[in-house]
């Protein structure tokens, strides 16, 4: 994952999730994971499976709130 990726989705809070990702090794990972989740719900639309859309949904916003908790701490 490219520091410029999960930048790009919280554009506001730049320096502080540079400051994370060299920092926290727990947000990093979660960062990860936040961004294999994007890339593969975009795939999972493209199929007819609504289940598991909805469950990468899910997951998609936990991972994200806790990023944004991290970066508001």
């Amino acid at each position: 994952m490219e520091d410029s990726e999960i930048i790009s989705c919280f554009p506001g809070h730049k320096e502080k999730i540079k400051i994370l990702l060299s920092q926290d090794e727990n947000f990093r990972e979660v960062a990860a994971d936040y961004m294999l989740c994007i890339k593969t719900l975009k795939k999972l639309k493209r199929t007819n499976n609504s289940s598991l859309v909805q469950q990468y949904s899910e997951t998609l916003k936990e991972l994200k709130q806790e990023l944004i908790e991290s970066i508001n701490k």
